[in-house]
């Protein structure tokens, strides 16, 4: 009996840790909007990105040193190094890159919006790399997402003055490198364990921005509010969202932890209520509510079958 109930309290406190770990991932990715909406101004774009880069990779070294079987992992084969680097262009660089631009005019929840496409960029990748079957409930949610994109960006996707065309442009280009990302790491990352896989690219990936970003680099002394926002986005919202997000795929599997997508707009839309004073818009909402639905749909989360006669 004994044993029983210690097995069920453990149970519980797993689900429970699992959960705490999937909100807490969801806050932190819906922060980093915020985080580089408090840079605008202040810091280039590019050295954003780069900061990001090389803070998140120092934060999982140093979160890796306090737990052997990651500190095992942190080292790369040779044979790795060009996979790895084409995972850091195409997962971390060019990502983080052109969403550090087009935070410059997006608000926070509408760029947290536009990158949860990401996984409906992933499934049409794979559909025409991969050949991977696209089923009707599959087909359907692409369509629904594409639908989202179009209504949450209606009467504003232009690229006059005031337009936020290029920014929505250069969001929608980081989440298809997302899905690219994706699928080649579906392909060419098998062997490659997920935290050595986050050290490295992530530090190959400061390397390759380093020196387009010294270019950029302020002349003016950054304020404390842009410091912990480049500190908060390095550690906070990489390094440990890296991190709780391994760490949820250990405890509840890929499938589960994919779906802090659909979270991560909804901190979003509150961090930048609370810190920025965003309100959001009848627009924004009804397309985040589209796009999300449709994302569900793509990733075989909401399968719908055809009704056979």
């Amino acid at each position: 009996m004994a044993d029983a109930t210690f097995f069920l309290l453990d149970n519980v406190n797993v689900k429970l840790n699992t959960i705490i770990d999937f909100l807490l991932l969801g806050a932190l990715w819906g922060m980093s909007y915020v985080f580089i909406r408090f840079t605008v101004g202040q810091v280039e774009p590019i050295v954003i990105a780069e900061s990001r880069l090389l803070i998140g990779a120092l934060g999982i070294f140093v979160f890796a040193m306090c737990k052997k079987y990651w500190r095992s992992q942190l080292m790369i084969s040779k044979n790795d190094l060009g996979r790895i680097t084409v995972i850091a262009c195409f997962n971390s660089v060019i990502p983080f890159a052109l969403f550090s631009y087009s935070m410059q005019n997006l608000n926070a929840g509408f760029g947290a919006i536009v990158n949860s496409t990401s996984p409906i960029w992933t499934a049409i990748i794979a559909s025409i790399w991969l050949k991977e079957h696209l089923s009707f409930s599959r087909i359907l949610g692409l369509f629904l997402g594409c639908l989202g994109i179009v209504f949450l960006m209606w009467g504003k996707a232009h690229f006059d003055v005031g337009g936020i065309g290029l920014p929505v442009l250069a969001g929608l280009g980081a989440t298809l490198s997302y899905g690219l990302a994706t699928n080649y790491i579906k392909l060419y990352g098998a062997g490659i364990h997920p935290i050595g896989l986050a050290f490295s690219s992530l530090l190959i990936g400061s390397f390759l921005l380093a020196v387009p970003a010294y270019f950029y680099l302020p002349t003016q002394p950054l304020n404390v509010l842009t410091w912990i926002s480049i500190l908060g986005l390095g550690i906070g919202s990489t390094a440990i969202a890296y991190v709780l997000y391994y760490r949820l795929i250990e405890r509840a599997g890929p499938t589960v932890a994919i779906t802090v997508t659909f979270i991560v707009p909804v901190f979003s839309i509150l961090w930048g209520d609370i810190f920025l004073g965003e309100v959001p818009t009848l627009n924004m909402l009804l397309g985040g509510v589209v796009i999300i639905l449709g994302t569900a749909l793509a990733i075989g989360l909401l399968p719908i079958s055809k009704k056979r006669h």
